[in-house]
């Protein structure tokens, strides 16, 4: 099934478009601090990660433009979910987690409710079926609203351990069951929901960058919050 783009309203489009860049400049931020942090030249490594972002932008969107991106193989996202993984829990990651702090990991979770108005956009227009949107089976708009206020609890100091544990295990759940459901969706032989249309929009341009930015962004976020509450755990004792 091809992707009616003409039937995508142009605000719902540039709800799509205003999300990715604002995660890519936020995470583009977190490079600099961080770079700071460690006594690295900030302005050289933000260049550095605002080039490998439009880098990765194009890359991807020139893939999905060829249709290589069509055949609905898991492998490429498979291997970009591990690789983030990696970074979450390599060096890097020490160095995020360090610089960022937990409040600033917890926030930027506010994304992810854009992401759901968008995917509300698009059932609207007919792109996407009702179970990947907040008025079906996606409920994972929820960790959206709810992280500016466990931010703000964190930051005032106001949560326990336990409940941050809580939320970030929560919010991981809804990250993985929107993932599921939107595999599900698709026109494979792993297809369980069958109603129309399939969920082939991820894998065209620009939608493309949903699976691979966004929601990298949302799980390397989770494990960096993991970190912080392990390392805190572990120096409490």
């Amino acid at each position: 099934m091809e992707l009616a783009l003409d039937k995508v309203p142009l605000r719902i489009d540039a709800l799509f478009f205003a999300t990715v860049l604002g995660v890519l400049a936020l995470s583009v931020l977190a490079v600099r601090v961080a770079a700071q942090w460690v006594g690295q030249a900030a302005d050289l490594w933000t260049m550095r990660a605002a080039m490998g972002a439009m880098f990765w932008l194009v890359a991807t969107g020139l893939a999905a433009l060829s249709g290589a991106l069509h055949g609905f193989s898991l492998s490429l996202f498979t291997a970009l979910m591990i690789l983030t993984g990696g970074v979450a829990f390599s060096r890097v990651g020490t160095v995020l987690v360090a610089a960022v702090g937990p409040v600033g990991l917890i926030g930027f979770q506010f994304f992810r409710v854009p992401v759901a108005v968008f995917l509300r956009g698009m059932y609207q227009a007919g792109q996407v079926p009702v179970q990947v949107t907040y008025e079906g089976l996606n409920l994972d708009i929820f960790a959206g609203l709810t992280a500016p206020a466990m931010a703000w609890l964190v930051w005032r100091g106001k949560v326990r351990s336990y409940a941050i544990w809580a939320w970030n295990a929560l919010g991981l759940v809804l990250l993985a069951e929107a993932i599921i459901i939107a595999v599900l969706s698709m026109p494979t032989e792993f297809r369980v929901f069958t109603n129309e249309p399939p969920s082939t929009f991820a894998t065209y341009a620009p939608y493309i960058w949903l699976p691979t930015v966004l929601a990298p962004a949302a799980l390397l976020s989770h494990l960096l919050v993991l970190r912080w509450l392990s390392s805190s755990c572990s120096g409490s004792r």
